[in-house]
């Protein structure tokens, strides 16, 4: 519930509304996200994604299984904190994974340019992400390799390591910015079939 027993406004709503304002006002990073990853073993992590979807089904994602970032994310170890600077807007989001559909990972897939289905081939096929390189030129002559085997974006196959997650959002933090420096900051918590609000000293 929110203010005075009305119900809480949709904070997944907002995030959506939030992005077209970004959008519109041609933010270069309405389509990104930094997910922050600790596995117990390292120190924290932040690491930049690709925002594929956001509804009432979580916020969308694609992933290399060869990424350092998979195995905390397929152990529930993260935070998705989602910026977009133009509108003054952020959101921490806490939750649980679920699969995406492999119709919508194809779909998701049959968007990317060809550099990035190569890149997502090279991790499969020659060496996986974050993993050490001899030299920029040698990542580059992998690189090179796949293009001439796979000319085109339609002939590059969708490789087996890409996993396609929905985070479904449990929390939401929302932060308002203000010039003033009082910015407006408000929690969300999944209760049923809506939520429960609570409004937070910025």
């Amino acid at each position: 519930m929110g203010a005075m027993g009305e119900p809480a406004p949709d904070p997944i709503a907002q995030i959506v509304a939030d992005r077209e304002r970004a959008r519109a006002a041609e933010d270069p990073f309405t389509d990104l996200c930094v997910l922050a990853t600790a596995d117990g073993a390292e120190p924290p992590g932040l690491r930049p994604l690709v925002l594929r979807d956001v509804g009432p089904q979580g916020v969308g994602l694609l992933v290399s299984a060869t990424s350092p970032k998979w195995a905390p994310l397929e152990a529930g170890r993260y935070e998705c904190l989602l910026v977009w600077l133009t509108v003054r807007r952020q959101y921490r989001i806490r939750g649980g994974l679920r699969p995406m559909p492999e119709a919508l990972v194809d779909e998701y897939w049959r968007q990317k340019v060809l550099e990035s289905r190569l890149l997502d081939l090279y991790y499969a096929e020659v060496q996986p992400q974050s993993t050490p390189v001899a030299s920029r030129a040698r990542f580059l002559e992998g690189i090179e390799a796949l293009r001439r085997r796979h000319p085109t974006p339609e002939c590059v196959p969708c490789p087996a390591v890409l996993r396609g997650v929905y985070l479904v959002p449990e929390r939401i933090e929302a932060w308002r910015g203000s010039p003033d420096r009082l910015h407006d900051r408000h929690r969300y918590r999944r209760d049923g079939a809506g939520w429960v609000e609570e409004i937070l000293v910025p």
